[in-house]
C-alpha cells in the first residue's frame, strides 16, 4: 500500500499546545458533544437542537471510547471508538448498519490468535474553525490508533461519506458496503475497513500517524483520563 506525499505534506503548521484527553469527565465529554453538535449542524446533517449537543446511545457502552483533543484549553476535535469482538454482544453503529459486512470481516482469519477483534473509528469531527485543519484528523486516528493497538484489534472500520473514500483508500481502507443512512445523520455512509496488517504498514510509512513513532507524549495516563501531549512534527 503507497501514501500519497499529499498525506504528509498537508502536516506543516503549529502544533504546541496539542493534547489528547480521553472523555471520562462530565466537561470533557460535553466538549465532545458539542464539537459533534457545531460540525454536523455547519455541514448540515443535523438540524438544531436547544442542547447543542450531539450524543447518541452508543457513548454510554461500555466498548465506548471518546477522545477530545485540544489546542491549550479550546477544543478543536474528537472521535469515538467502539470495540468489538466476534461471539460477545458488544456492538456500534457499523455492526447494527451493516451487520452481515461486519460480522463477515470478523470472522475471517480465523487461525490468527487475536481473530475476531474489531474497532470501529466513528464520530471523528472538527470544529468549524479548524474544518481545514488536516493534521487533527492525523492525531485523532493516532490516538484511535492507540485503542486499536491495546485492544489488539484486527478488523478496522469506518463509515464515511462517499466524497471522503478516496482520504481512507490512501490510509489503508477498502469500501466493503454501499452506502446506507448512518445512525443519527441524515446523510449515506459507506463502510470501509482496513486491517491489523495494513494498519501496522501506514504508521511506519507515516510516524505523524503512529501513537509509538515518537510525537506522542507519556501514554501511561490516557486510559485514566490524564492529558497526553501531541505533535505533528519529530
Amino acid at each position: 500500500m503507497g501514501v500519497k506525499p499529499a498525506l504528509t505534506g498537508q502536516l506543516a503548521g503549529r502544533s504546541a499546545g496539542y493534547y489528547a484527553r480521553l472523555a471520562l469527565t462530565d466537561d470533557v465529554k460535553r466538549d465532545a458533544y458539542k464539537l459533534r453538535y457545531r460540525c454536523y449542524l455547519n455541514a448540515g446533517h443535523i438540524q438544531p437542537n436547544s442542547s447543542e449537543l450531539f450524543k447518541d446511545k452508543y457513548d454510554d457502552l461500555p466498548n465506548a471510547s471518546t477522545i477530545v483533543i485540544y489546542d491549550d484549553e479550546t477544543p478543536l476535535a474528537s472521535v469515538r471508538t467502539c470495540l468489538l469482538a466476534r461471539g460477545t454482544d458488544l456492538t456500534s453503529p457499523a455492526l447494527e448498519t451493516y451487520p452481515e459486512e461486519v460480522e463477515a470481516l470478523l470472522n475471517a482469519d480465523q487461525d490468527n490468535p487475536f481473530a475476531g477483534r474489531g474497532i470501529e473509528v466513528t464520530r471523528l469531527v472538527r470544529s468549524p474553525e479548524a474544518e481545514n485543519n488536516q493534521g487533527l484528523v492525523f492525531l485523532l486516528y493516532r490516538m484511535a490508533g492507540y485503542i486499536a493497538l491495546c485492544a489488539h484489534s484486527q478488523v478496522h472500520l469506518a463509515c464515511v461519506r462517499t466524497n471522503h473514500a478516496p482520504f481512507y483508500r490512501r490510509l489503508g481502507y477498502q469500501a466493503a458496503s454501499e452506502p446506507r443512512i448512518y445512525p443519527g445523520l441524515t446523510c449515506k455512509m459507506q463502510l470501509m475497513a482496513s486491517d491489523r496488517q495494513r494498519y501496522d504498514q501506514l504508521r511506519h510509512k507515516v510516524p505523524v500517524m503512529d501513537p509509538l513513532g515518537g510525537t506522542t507524549g507519556n501514554l501511561n495516563g490516557f486510559f485514566l483520563g490524564e492529558p497526553v501531549a501531541l505533535s505533528l512534527a519529530r
